[in-house]
């Protein structure tokens, strides 16, 4: 049987600001944001295709990336994606072709690259189908494993340029600034909060989601940590899901604050994560006006 023809994915690699802005970069921190975006996107696409979490000695030729050089007075990388036709991706996407393959790959890319840049993205709807047949631990696994590379990738960071955009023909995908520069950066502190409020994500797949912060008035994402109380999931599960039902959702979670290096000295380094530890409901002795906080209808 004949192999089929590979599928051809293009995206865009562009510089904003500073020197960018002039249509040219530092040659040095430009080569390093390069080599390393390249390769955290290559160690994604090589467990997409595969299912296998690879080091570079044994990664496989069904993906490649291939660049191309920006156009005379631009600074915008063309980056083309070589996908070849294999039993894990074809089982994955639910066939091999390019309406199943690219929202497949490009939810894939914006999920571990949002995971990794301390954004807690969650799955795309176009590519959600597909990202829940993968095991969450190896989600994990290559979220971590970019991270490195990431780093390298933000090189130019508040040097030859502000921002590092990646986009798909319809989408962006992924962008490196400040941000994310310091989220790369930012350690677990020590520091515990406990706090009641709601889930607004949680996805059981990857143990990974988001919860309101009152304190920041915004959601913010969180992990599981490794070992965590009895009927920690179930909570958040719970309050997610009451959430969802117009309900305040609320609940109690006990957590270690993740924080960037920036102030750490202070002790005001910025919050960019939460590691949960425990979540519970709320007892009835700790309502206020004997009101249930998890099952009352928001206002």
């Amino acid at each position: 049987m004949d192999q089929a023809a590979p599928i051809w994915l293009t995206y865009t690699l562009e510089f904003k600001g500073r020197d960018a802005d002039k249509h040219y970069l530092e040659a040095h921190p430009a080569g390093h944001s390069i080599e390393g975006f390249s390769w955290a996107l290559a160690l994604t696409l090589n467990y997409g295709v595969t299912g296998r979490t690879r080091y570079s000695r044994d990664l496989s030729r069904s993906a490649r990336i291939l660049i191309s050089p920006p156009k005379r007075g631009s600074v915008l990388f063309e980056l083309n994606i070589l996908v070849q036709e294999n039993p894990f991706l074809a089982i994955t996407a639910g066939g091999y072709a390019v309406n199943t393959v690219t929202p497949y790959i490009n939810g894939l890319i914006s999920y571990v690259f949002g995971q990794a840049l301390g954004l807690g993205t969650e799955f795309a709807e176009d590519a959600k189908q597909y990202l829940k047949k993968l095991n969450g631990d190896d989600l994990n696994t290559i979220s971590r494993r970019i991270e490195p590379p990431l780093t390298r990738a933000h090189k130019v960071i508040g040097r030859t340029a502000d921002e590092v955009v990646f986009k798909s023909r319809r989408a962006t995908l992924a962008t490196l600034d400040e941000i994310t520069k310091e989220n790369l950066n930012a350690q677990p502190s020590g520091k515990y909060d406990t706090i009641d409020t709601n889930v607004t994500s949680f996805n059981v797949l990857t143990g990974n989601g988001r919860l309101y912060d009152p304190e920041a008035e915004t959601t913010i994402p969180f992990s599981l940590q490794k070992t965590t109380r009895h009927g920690t999931a179930t909570a958040l599960i719970l309050s997610m899901d009451q959430y969802s039902l117009g309900r305040n959702g609320t609940i109690r979670i006990v957590a270690e604050r993740v924080e960037t290096n920036s102030g750490r000295a202070t002790n005001s380094g910025r919050l960019t994560k939460y590691i949960v530890s425990s979540a519970e409901e709320i007892p009835l002795s700790d309502w206020v006006g004997g009101v249930d906080p998890l099952r009352t209808k928001r206002q």
